[in-house]
């Protein structure tokens, strides 16, 4: 009966809506997801006349589609004219109906939205985008190999005291790989910079991805350490997730790229380490603007 009530009363008040002449619209930005215990963002875009509609008080009221497991009501504020976000903490997973409730000032509109919500063990949102747990553990696997295969180079090259000095060096980045939040943080500037590739029209083709995975396969294959902590990971697994972190990458470069063409242009003189050195500052800069600008949560407590 609920249910039906909900249905009922969002279709008259859009129609009353209709006979006042506006027009509303909304679409679903960011769909929360179930994980016990935790709460996850939920967003909306208004339009009121085909504009952004902003200054709204608005209420989602949540209740499962097809089960009694009673309602949740969530406050969305403004984030930027006609964004609306809050965070709900739902009690599974599953088909949710959401009614939205907008006030503008004496006029009252409500909105009914349904919710496809999965299931997630998310370390991470960017812009409604999660970095999963499996995510987070290929990265910290990844990380775990080039780390070993840079300890079995030095091995190789150098001897005595400076041996000892190099090796310290790795054996503290080979600690800081089992620190869950250091892969976090990784992955969230590399998700936002190739966002942010995106952004400005880049694009990766498959034969690239196809081409630097070959390359990866190959260049682990020299290392004994590798293809252990592949074979521990597991094969098929370790290459899937592999292809995904090489097409962020590629993206990531393009901004890398530009900045360089950038330095190259201001600074036509500068020696090759002067243009790293500068590109980078611009890279870091740039890096810590655009994580500024996005939407990111955290859901690494108690792990």
């Amino acid at each position: 009966m609920r249910q039906q009530w909900m249905i009922v009363m969002a279709a008259l008040l859009f129609l009353l809506a209709g006979c006042q002449g506006n027009d509303w619209t909304v679409s679903v930005k960011t769909t929360p997801f179930y994980r016990e215990g935790t709460a996850s963002s939920f967003a909306v875009a208004i339009q009121k006349d085909g504009k952004p509609a902003g200054g709204l008080e608005v209420t989602a009221v949540f209740e499962m589609a097809n089960m009694d497991h009673g309602q949740t009501v969530v406050q969305l504020a403004e984030k930027e004219p006609g964004l609306y976000e809050g965070n709900v903490q739902l009690p599974m997973d599953g088909e949710w109906d959401a009614l939205l409730q907008i006030k503008d000032g004496d006029e009252t509109v409500e909105k009914l939205v349904t919710l496809k919500v999965k299931k997630q063990d998310v370390a991470a949102m960017i812009n409604g985008t999660a970095i999963t747990a499996a995510e987070v553990k290929f990265y910290q696997t990844r990380w775990q190999i080039e780390i070993s295969s840079a300890m079995e180079a030095v091995k190789k090259q150098y001897r005595g005291e400076e041996l000892n000095e190099r090796l310290s060096y790795w054996k503290r980045q080979l600690n800081e790989t089992t620190e869950p939040r250091s892969a976090v943080t990784r992955l969230i500037e590399l998700h936002s910079m190739a966002l942010l590739a995106e952004e400005k029209g880049y694009s990766v083709d498959e034969p690239a991805v196809d081409r630097e995975v070959e390359n990866r396969k190959r260049q682990y294959e020299g290392s004994e350490t590798a293809q252990t902590l592949i074979r521990q990971y597991g094969e098929a697994a370790f290459w899937k997730q592999e292809r995904r972190y090489v097409q962020l990458v590629l993206l990531a470069q393009n901004v890398w790229n530009d900045m360089v063409e950038q330095v190259k242009n201001e600074h036509p003189n500068v020696t090759e380490a002067e243009m790293r050195f500068l590109a980078q500052k611009k890279y870091d800069e740039l890096l810590v603007s655009q994580i500024d600008s996005l939407s990111i949560q955290l859901y690494l407590s108690g792990r």
